[in-house]
């Protein structure tokens, strides 16, 4: 993902995220993963999944995998606007990808949406057969990418993680 303008450095101020991870590891995730059989079909699996983020907000997405694909997956995350629907693009899928799509919540401040992106890596690099180091953040739409997904992308290229 590659963007032609640069951050502020104070954005990716290390010390400042590690505290805010710290903080957020404290709060529990309540992760809850429901079977979304009305969207699957043969070749593509997907799943509702709602969970806590650091200041107890409810995220909500859907993560959609291959159900024949049995080895160590890569996985695309995706963030979508409020005013967007959470749609799966199957074909990524049926190539052997796992896709989490992320609904952002109106209003969100810049700082929450971007450990709300680190908490989505987080939480797909959890699922069984999903390579950690194959993890990558992608635009719903064409266009520049949101700052917080640039944010997160540098922050774990540092190695600053949820």
């Amino acid at each position: 993902m590659g963007s032609r303008r640069a951050l502020h450095p104070l954005l990716l101020e290390p010390t400042y995220w590690r505290n805010r991870l710290q903080e957020q590891k404290l709060v529990r995730r309540g992760t809850l993963i429901t079977p979304r059989p009305d969207l699957s079909c043969a070749t593509v699996e997907v799943q509702e999944i709602k969970f806590k983020a650091h200041d107890g907000v409810r995220l909500w997405g859907l993560m959609a995998r291959c159900p024949m694909m049995q080895e160590a997956k890569e996985a695309r995350i995706r963030v979508v606007g409020p005013a967007h629907p959470a749609e799966i693009e199957a074909h990524w899928v049926r190539g052997g990808s796992c896709e989490f799509v992320f609904q952002e919540l109106a209003g969100r401040r810049l700082e929450d949406r971007v450990l709300d992106v680190l908490q989505v890596c987080e939480l797909a690099a959890s699922i069984e057969g999903i390579d950690r180091g194959l993890i990558r953040l992608d635009m719903a739409t064409g266009g520049e990418p949101p700052d917080e997904l640039l944010i997160a992308a540098e922050l774990r290229a540092g190695g600053i993680t949820g």
